[in-house]
């Protein structure tokens, strides 16, 4: 098997048929052989009988994984799939016909570890104005233009693909990490685990034929949803990264977190202009974000009853209980 497609649903039955539906429609070479690994992470609406429907003429292979999580799900995928190259799309997205096709070319011309695919936003209503684009992921956004290069950073879990090997040597996905259920708070799943790729020194490419396109839903086009997902962010990147063994610390968060918080409240108070206001007042809960999970760590680890000498890392099974 070259590929297998792993996708991941929980909850999203009539956007998941759209999203099957294009996958049914993929162009590529009679030679590529490549299965669909659908994975119901639990689901209680009628997501099930929509897979059935497809298996009717597609040869869908289903797993149903109960932990819940996006984490758990995708690694119960990656335990499922015999393809030499495991490639990753979401339940809400549109897969140009050429996705697959693209995917594997990118392998095999730059004997790369992993791809980054690109996502465009598809817009079926006006986007604010106040809304700037430019390394913006609140709206699931991953396009790194026209040209083929070599990335120094994780690919996007809506478009990614790995050489299946690399899970033997670096691991699966974390679970304290990633949304779960109807809780799209805590993410960094794919960031993490894509950054053990790059710390490792393996070669992750960028393919700009290799397209998904996703829907924006109106509802996380509002300055309330950005602040929201803003101070998530800064929880799920504390996590990620963990409190460092060592430094200065007030209230057990690292000194450079309030200074942050200080700069950046600065900036989104005494700020004339309205659009890099609002960009500082993002950042601003972002760093909330930050110190809040820094507390909550340090908790964890305190509570663990090894004090500094333990690396958050090693405290991943105690914050799952969270």
């Amino acid at each position: 098997m070259d590929i297998s497609v792993v996708l991941a649903t929980y909850n999203r039955a009539s956007s998941l048929s759209t999203t099957l539906q294009t996958l049914f429609q993929l162009v590529y070479p009679a030679d590529l052989r490549w299965e669909l690994v659908v994975v119901d992470n639990n689901s209680s609406d009628s997501t099930s009988a929509v897979i059935k429907a497809f298996q009717v003429s597609f040869p869908i292979r289903y797993v149903l994984e109960t932990t819940q999580g996006r984490a758990a799900a995708i690694n119960a995928g990656i335990a499922a799939a015999t393809g030499r190259i495991v490639a990753f799309t979401d339940d809400d997205v549109l897969l140009h016909s050429n996705w697959l096709t693209a995917l594997k070319q990118a392998f095999d011309d730059y004997e790369c570890a992993a791809v980054a695919g690109r996502v465009i936003p598809l817009w079926n209503h006006p986007k604010p104005d106040w809304l700037e684009m430019e390394d913006q992921q609140a709206v699931v956004n991953f396009d790194l233009g026209d040209d083929f290069k070599e990335i120094n950073f994780a690919p996007l879990g809506a478009n990614s693909a790995f050489r299946r090997d690399v899970f033997a040597r670096y691991g699966l996905f974390r679970l304290d990490l990633g949304v779960r259920g109807e809780k799209h708070t805590v993410t960094c799943d794919d960031t993490e685990f894509g950054g053990r790729l790059t710390a490792a020194g393996e070669k992750i490419v960028y393919s700009p034929n290799a397209i998904v396109y996703h829907p924006v839903d109106p509802l996380r086009t509002t300055k309330k949803y950005f602040l929201t997902w803003y101070y998530y962010n800064g929880v799920s990147l504390t996590r990620m990264e963990g409190l460092p063994n060592d430094g200065v610390f007030y209230f057990g968060v690292p000194r450079w977190h309030f200074r942050e918080l200080v700069g950046n409240l600065l900036r989104w108070v005494l700020g004339v202009d309205p659009p890099q206001r609002f960009r500082y007042k993002l950042r601003t809960y972002r760093s909330i974000g930050n110190i809040a999970e820094s507390r909550r760590l340090w908790r964890v680890r305190r509570a663990s009853g090894y004090g500094s000498r333990l690396h958050d890392q090693d405290l991943t099974r105690l914050a799952q209980r969270d």
